[in-house]
């Protein structure tokens, strides 16, 4: 497959629009795309989408007892592994992105390149949706680092530098995944409070379960956008389009999967142990 063409000849990034799938071939498409971006097959690309069943993705490296994953499919939910780092992660009231870039794509693509370094790279993402959602009046910030981030098993129940906080509390998580020059970033924005089902399905207990008589809206280490602002999810994803354009300078083309790009999708859920828990 030859490099993508834009229109008019215009150097620019390519838009997914948004559409739901189940979990492993969620990760096969991300995965997908990162293994094309690096072979020059296809541009930096911004993709939104959805779960089907609603799901709980855990960080590539994360320990999963069966007793976990037994309980989690009791309540009909799919369950997957990432390809990339983090913590477990409910897809249930949430938007979804991937973005797939790399630190030489300026020189074919146009538009300012990533950083080669794992901090700096997360910096220039999330300042993309701190400027989108500051378009709908969202207002957040870079996270701080915690130290007793391991220790946690919900991604929303830790921060990190990668992430993204409203009020103090995390509104937006994200993880990478490196190969080469190339890195694909996904992660959630929270829309509404179903992340609260986290304790029960992984069977944890609540912080404020530890403390008699607390009041648990106090105890929530995460924010949600529709306790903020009441958005729609296009009006959502326009926005964080917006702030790709204006920290990426790039112009959107979309446009969805090509056969090839299907056929390297279904090649990579034929390995089915690289997503299966």
């Amino acid at each position: 497959m030859e490099p993508v063409k834009f229109p008019h000849g215009a150097a620019g990034f390519r838009l997914i629009p948004y559409d739901v799938f189940d979990p492993v071939t969620n990760m096969a498409i991300d995965e997908a795309l990162l293994e094309l971006h690096c072979q020059g097959k296809t541009p930096p690309t911004l993709r939104f989408y959805g779960w089907e069943p609603a799901s709980i993705s855990f960080g590539y490296s994360q320990r999963v007892s069966p007793d976990t994953v037994a309980r989690i499919k009791a309540q009909g939910l799919g369950v997957v592994r990432r390809p990339t780092g983090g913590r477990a992660v409910l897809h249930e009231g949430e938007l979804t992105y991937s973005f797939i870039g790399s630190s030489n794509q300026s020189e074919i693509y146009g538009g300012p390149p990533l950083s080669s370094s794992i901090q700096q790279a997360y910096k220039q993402i999330c300042q993309a949706f701190i400027v989108g959602l500051n378009r709908i009046d969202v207002p957040v910030e870079l996270g701080r680092a915690d130290s007793s981030y391991k220790n946690h098993e919900d991604c929303f129940e830790a921060t990190t530098l990668a992430d993204l906080h409203y009020q103090g509390k995390k509104l937006v998580g994200s993880a990478q995944l490196r190969r080469k020059e190339a890195l694909l970033q996904h992660g959630s924005v929270l829309i509404d409070q179903g992340q609260n089902r986290m304790a029960e399905l992984l069977g944890l207990k609540t912080r404020a379960a530890t403390r008699e008589g607390a009041d648990s809206s106090q105890q929530k280490r995460h924010a949600c956008l529709n306790d903020i602002v009441q958005v729609d999810r296009t009006t959502l994803e326009e926005a964080i389009g917006y702030g790709f354009n204006k920290v990426f300078d790039c112009k959107f083309t979309v446009y969805d999967l090509s056969f090839e790009e299907w056929e390297v999708v279904d090649a990579l859920k034929s390995n089915l142990e690289r997503y299966r828990l």
